[in-house]
């Protein structure tokens, strides 16, 4: 299990580093930290540190000007536990460990459990990256599974208006092949229309800039742009299947190898850009 702190608001929302066990890491506003928060100028040059023993999480103050604040409370050292948040400057983290938090679900039926292993049969065979894109609005337990994955993740909305719709939000990750969060993705969310699954060579931020421009479509009768809900498979399934070559070729742009997703009946689509003419 690794333990993963990750800033919540600001310039750096969703910035986040795993410690595994017996490591550290040192946060503060100079490059002599492990993890730097620059603009914080109420931030030491090493503020604080978090330490895991694989059983113990400690967040301790690196005499630091201004004070490390663990759960509301001012700390020399402290004890830090899953879910937990500090506070340096003027820049809030919140400390997760991985897996932590188990669902119990019922048990799939033989044909539900062989999609799902048909499914994560083919997610694992992908040769370029796997990314995931993620409906928050289905289920709270998606926002818990990305918290506590070390898979850096990102809200497709931004600012002060994507801060308040953070529960309901898309969410792209970028999906390695250290972590347990594409089987427990598949285990808890296939069937259930928790989101779709693409393949690109392109690193996060180029991925989910692509993404961005396609949240918001023009619709025939309507004076305002409305909500493009691809990260739906329902809705992304229909588009794919009713779109004509001009708009499959935006959809995927120069980014996105493939898209696959859950059919009616939990079976994998998969569906690849279209060739160049």
């Amino acid at each position: 299990m690794r333990v993963i702190v990750e800033v919540q608001w600001g310039r750096l929302a969703s910035q986040r580093a795993a410690i595994t066990p017996g490591g550290s890491l040192r946060v503060g506003r100079t490059e002599v930290s492990d993890f730097v928060v620059s603009h914080d100028r109420r931030m030491s040059g090493r503020h604080f540190e978090v330490s895991w023993d694989g059983a113990c999480c400690l967040v301790r103050d690196l005499g630091s000007d201004t004070g490390t604040w663990l759960d509301g409370r001012a700390v020399a050292e402290g004890e830090a536990r899953n879910a937990s948040w500090i506070r340096a400057g003027d820049t809030v983290f919140m400390v997760f460990f991985e897996g932590a938090t188990s669902r119990p679900r019922p048990a799939d039926s033989p044909e539900v459990a062989a999609r799902k292993e048909q499914a994560l049969s083919v997610l694992r065979s992908e040769k370029t990256p796997l990314f995931a894109l993620l409906d928050a609005a289905r289920d709270l337990r998606i926002r818990e599974l990305l918290r506590e994955s070390v898979d850096d993740s990102r809200s497709l909305y931004e600012g002060t208006q994507g801060d308040a719709l953070a529960d309901v939000a898309p969410y792209l990750v970028r999906l390695s092949g250290e972590s347990a969060l594409r089987e427990n993705l598949v285990a808890e969310g296939w069937g259930r229309s928790w989101g779709v699954y693409l393949t690109s060579a392109r690193p996060l931020a180029d991925v989910r800039r692509h993404l961005r421009r396609l949240t918001m479509v023009e619709a025939e009768g309507e004076t305002k742009r409305l909500y493009f809900r691809f990260q739906d498979p329902r809705v992304l399934r229909r588009f794919l299947a009713m779109s004509h070559t001009r708009q499959r070729a935006e959809m995927f742009g120069s980014m996105i190898e493939a898209f696959l997703m859950e059919g009616e009946q939990g079976e994998v689509i998969r569906a690849s850009r279209p060739s160049a003419t």
